[in-house]
């Protein structure tokens, strides 16, 4: 099944942005390491980390310059919640995040946004 990103919200606990224009979330990963040895033949083996990274979300938004932008930056991790509206029955994806980057672009006419990276920590749920 095919799912659009139109609908798809975001929501922050604290209610930090308003207007999102596309969203991505990467990085989520687990570790492994290697089990090889001097008896290893043919090639060489891994076995699965414990603990998985949960990525983080690149969020880009109309940026509204009457809203300091630093505040986020300097708050506390808070649930951020993805919900893919297109989705049958509708699915969210969420974790506590901090923002760890916040770009701005001004291109000339043209709207005004802001690039916000927030890195996770913990475990994502899914429901």
């Amino acid at each position: 099944m095919a799912t659009i990103g139109t609908g798809t919200t975001i929501t922050f606990q604290s209610g930090l942005f308003a207007e999102i224009i596309e969203a991505e979330w990467s990085g989520m990963t687990r570790a492994v390491y290697d089990t090889s040895n001097f008896a290893t033949t043919g090639a060489m083996t891994f076995a699965p980390g414990s603990l998985y990274d949960p990525g983080e979300l690149s969020v880009r938004y109309a940026f509204d310059p009457e809203i300091d932008p630093t505040t986020a930056l300097a708050a506390a991790s808070e649930t951020v919640t993805v919900t893919f509206a297109d989705a049958a029955p509708a699915s969210t994806m969420a974790a506590s995040g901090t923002m760890r980057d916040l770009s701005i672009s001004t291109p000339l006419e043209d709207r005004v946004t802001a690039n916000a990276v927030i890195k996770f920590s913990g475990a994502i749920t899914h429901g």
